[in-house]
């Protein structure tokens, strides 16, 4: 079969291989048992409720390649004015209306711009046999028409590197298209930072720059502790001050309230009846000799 056919000329046996092919193409066996049940006096034997065909198509809609390259080339083809968008849904003749609900309409001409019909025939998700086909297709004419490879495109899918080359050429397109020439001086934005509407990623105007500098320059010094530097003072002297200050204060808290007079005649007192003690076990209370005087 050629894989030039359109879908709608594909007769039933022409999609049968197709299945077959795509399945053997994610490692798929169409000759495993499971998939050729006992005859049921059907002429068709192969994959009778759809098993094979199922599994078929949820290991294409995992296709990475295809999926990245799909919303890449989404990306890339960017958005386009609405052409309806001077018409009412009244004023619509049914080509134009072919596709398209009321509500649809509705929100493209509030949003005036929609995304790029470009490719509109390619499928966000691989849902039937029909999806796959028109999937392919993107991607062997993207290969063809922008000179991917010195291969021939191979078979009805492509070897794998043609099909990386295809996600990688959409990827590649979509960053070039959003990256800002470097020869062009982005706009200085004049809105104030506590601004609610000011957009976000603007560039900032001078004030405002200068006060985010000094915002992360502040953030930056807690976290690395060299904000706490200026208050910190010569580790030596610090030390010594510090012992000279609690040992003062220790003092002073010991001797609050104190009477010095009265501590003195204690003192004289209790100095007295030690020494009378003393004496009386050298002496005895007869004959002691009282040296106090």
């Amino acid at each position: 079969m050629s894989y030039r056919i359109p879908w709608d000329e594909m007769e039933s046996w022409d999609k049968k291989r197709y299945t077959k092919s795509i399945g053997r193409y994610y490692g798929l066996d169409p000759d495993d048992k499971r998939y050729t049940p006992i005859d049921r006096g059907s002429q068709e034997k192969f994959d009778p409720d759809d098993i094979f065909l199922k599994e078929t198509l949820r290991r294409a809609n995992q296709d990475y390649d295809y999926r990245r390259a799909q919303e890449a080339a989404m990306l890339s083809a960017g958005d386009v004015e609405y052409e309806f968008a001077d018409k009412k849904w009244s004023e619509m003749n049914d080509d134009e209306r072919e596709g398209l609900k009321r509500e649809e309409h509705i929100a493209n001409k509030e949003a005036g711009m929609i995304p790029s019909p470009r490719f509109a025939n390619v499928p966000s998700t691989i849902r039937s046999l029909e999806d796959y086909y028109n999937a392919t297709t993107f991607m062997k004419d993207t290969y063809e028409d922008e000179g991917l490879g010195d291969n021939d495109w191979k078979n009805w899918f492509g070897a794998r590197d043609q099909r990386a080359a295809v996600k990688d050429h959409y990827v590649g397109l979509n960053a070039n298209n959003s990256k800002p020439p470097s020869d062009v001086d982005e706009p200085v934005s004049t809105t104030p930072i506590s601004d609610k509407y000011a957009q976000r990623g603007a560039p900032l105007s001078n004030e405002a720059q200068q006060a985010q500098d000094s915002l992360n320059e502040y953030v930056s010094s807690i976290r690395d502790g060299s904000f706490n530097d200026s208050y910190t003072p010569n580790a030596v002297t610090s030390k010594q001050s510090f012992a000279k200050e609690m040992l003062d204060t220790q003092m002073k808290n010991a001797t609050t309230g104190i009477n010095i007079d009265n501590f003195s005649k204690q003192r004289e007192e209790m100095k007295q009846k030690n020494l009378d003690n003393f004496n009386k076990k050298l002496y005895g209370n007869e004959g002691s000799t009282n040296y106090s005087r």
